[in-house]
């Protein structure tokens, strides 16, 4: 198999520094640049608690560093337009995002819009800028992840929740791919078990899904073996992330290579029927609790059942119904809850809502790795729900 800084280094989008290397790639990048103003995007605690925080400030003396931290773990519209409003102030040279997937994501919104002057709703959807602008350049976040999760550091996606529509909403665009990421694995370390667990998850999740969508193989050519080596990294790593017993550089990695799948392969059902379910549970755990019960329903794509055999050293099976249940009690292990019904705020008329409002993605539908229906698709999503349930 081809080794991970190799699966890596071929990614083209990102500039990914990893452990040891990450720092000596900043440095080379504040000699290059020579910011004078550095805006930084940050949670409310993380970037204190990992020790990334100061050690960005010991690297930065020669420049004026402004914080951002109110930053909530979903952020909204508002919360975006302000750290708009924090860029307009700061009139920054540099903006960099340290902390998880929100943060990063909200950094991403926000400087697209600093950038553009327009409001972040105006990219909701599927390259709203750069499909009117092909041959312009803005610049990007500069990212620092302190989860091993969503991999937003070189993914070009943006969730952000839309309160008066109730649903997290997401913005798709490669001009909002950042440039560098700066991987250190020592900022992991100090994540509570709940948030290990959910956003590994949700790595696991990306790179399933990304490896079963069997329709996009050609979009990338290296795709399904980073798919593969994330998934191995991510059964041998979690159980020890979770002990705290290690684990921890290993998870970084196969987060990034997550977010490297589904730049060029998306995401399927179970990502887009927990998009609503923001507050009620953690997104990591809502798709990879769903993931087996939509990867039933694909497998009558002969194509699927074929690629799930792949898995079969990774979680043991002679059939593909056997490799699903194999990694169901992988998630077991972990301490995944089992049903849906065992979640507070996850009801029977939250889940009607679901199948109504997901059966709207009419693209996400159809590119399925089992196409779905848009017209028979309410009674598609509310089997796989209620079987989740």
């Amino acid at each position: 198999m081809t080794s991970f800084p190799a699966l890596i280094n071929s990614y083209n989008d990102t500039r990914v520094a990893m452990g040891d290397d990450a720092w000596p790639a900043f440095h080379q990048l504040l000699a290059r640049d020579k910011p004078r103003v550095i805006a930084v995007f940050t949670g409310k605690h993380s970037a204190d608690l990992s020790g990334a925080w100061q050690e960005l400030c010991s690297h930065c003396r020669n420049s004026r560093v402004q914080r951002f931290s109110a930053i909530s773990p979903e952020p909204d519209l508002e919360c975006v337009r302000n750290m708009q409003m924090f860029l307009q102030r700061q009139k920054p040279d540099w903006v960099i995002a340290i902390g998880g997937g929100s943060v990063m994501d909200a950094a991403k919104a926000a400087y697209l819009s600093y950038q553009t002057k327009q409001p972040p709703q105006m990219f909701f959807g599927t390259n709203r800028y750069s499909g009117v602008n092909a041959h312009t350049r803005l610049k990007t976040v500069l990212c620092f992840p302190t989860t091993a999760g969503t991999g937003s550091e070189v993914t070009p996606y943006s969730n952000i929740v839309d309160t008066g529509a109730g649903v997290k909403k997401l913005i798709s665009d490669p001009i909002i791919i950042p440039e560098h990421a700066f991987c250190i694995p020592a900022y992991t370390k100090s994540a509570p078990q709940n948030v290990v667990l959910a956003t590994g998850c949700d790595a696991l999740a990306h790179l399933t899904e990304g490896f079963l969508n069997v329709g996009a193989d050609n979009n990338d050519r290296h795709a399904n073996r980073r798919a593969l080596a994330g998934i191995k990294l991510i059964r041998d790593a979690l159980p020890k992330a979770l002990r705290r017993s290690g684990g921890h550089g290993k998870m970084v990695v196969a987060a990034t290579l997550g977010g490297m799948v589904i730049r060029h392969k998306s995401t399927g059902l179970p990502h887009l029927c927990s998009f609503s379910w923001y507050g009620r549970i953690d997104h990591g755990l809502a798709a990879i609790m769903l993931l087996p019960h939509c990867w039933n329903y694909y497998l009558s794509n002969s194509a699927v059942a074929e690629r799930t055999m792949l898995l079969r050293d990774i979680f043991p099976g002679d059939t593909p119904m056997e490799v699903i249940s194999s990694f169901r009690d992988f998630l077991s292990a972990c301490g995944v809850p089992k049903a849906l019904r065992d979640i507070p705020g996850i009801t029977p008329a939250l889940l009607e809502q679901t199948a109504r409002s997901a059966g709207e993605n009419r693209m996400k539908l159809e590119l399925a790795p089992r196409p779905v229906d848009p017209n028979k698709s309410y009674d598609v999503l509310m089997d796989i729900l209620n079987r989740a349930y």
